[in-house]
C-alpha cells in the first residue's frame, strides 16, 4: 500500500489465526490510552487477551503491519440484531469496532487504509453502510469520522460505559 510518508512499507490484510491476540491487545490499549487518560475508559484501553479474541471473532479483523509488526486494526461486524444501539441492528448496515493505529503510526494514513478495506468488506457482504462508534466528548475523533465522510446518526448510553457516545453512519458506493 503506496504512501510517500510512510519510511517502512506497510501491509493490510485479514487477520490471520496465528497472529498474537496478545500483540494486538498491545496496540489497543496503547492507541486507547489517551482517551482512557481523558476518562474515557474504552473497553479497547483495557480488556484483556480474551476478551480481544472474543471480539475478533465476532466479525472480520483486518490489521496494517510494518516490519511484521501490528501498528493498526480493526474488526467489522455484520449487522448485530441485538446490539443497544438501533443504528447496527439495521439490515444492511456493517459496523468497525476495535479500530486502533500505534501512537507512532497515527496520523500517516493508516486509519484512512484500514477504513477502506471495512468499507470493501462491507460491500462484499451486501452491505450499503458502514457505522461505528465513538465517545462524544473524543472531539478528535468525532472531527476524524466527519471528515471521512460519516455523518452522526444516533446518540446513546452504552450499558457499561461512564460516557456517552455517538454512532456515525457512512454509505458505501459501489464500486
Amino acid at each position: 500500500m503506496p504512501n510517500r510518508s510512510w519510511s517502512t512499507p506497510v501491509h493490510l490484510r485479514p487477520w490471520q489465526p496465528d497472529d498474537s491476540p496478545a500483540a494486538l491487545t498491545g496496540v489497543l490499549h496503547r492507541a486507547f490510552a489517551p482517551l482512557a487518560a481523558m476518562g474515557l475508559p474504552c473497553a479497547s484501553a483495557h480488556q484483556d487477551v480474551a476478551a480481544t479474541a472474543k471480539r475478533l471473532q465476532r466479525g472480520q479483523a483486518f490489521v496494517a503491519t510494518a516490519n511484521q509488526q501490528v501498528v493498526g486494526t480493526l474488526t467489522v461486524y455484520a449487522p448485530i440484531v441485538d446490539s443497544e444501539a438501533l443504528h447496527y441492528r439495521q439490515a444492511g448496515v456493517a459496523s468497525v469496532h476495535q479500530f486502533a493505529v500505534e501512537p507512532a503510526w497515527q496520523g500517516q494514513g493508516v486509519g484512512d487504509a484500514l477504513l477502506r478495506i471495512a468499507e470493501r468488506w462491507a460491500r462484499s457482504q451486501g452491505c450499503h453502510t458502514l457505522a461505528l462508534d465513538t465517545p462524544q466528548p473524543a472531539r478528535h475523533l468525532l472531527a476524524f469520522y466527519l471528515r471521512k465522510g460519516f455523518e452522526l446518526v444516533e446518540s446513546l448510553h452504552f450499558s457499561g460505559r461512564s460516557y456517552h457516545s455517538v454512532v456515525l453512519s457512512k454509505p458505501l458506493i459501489t464500486v
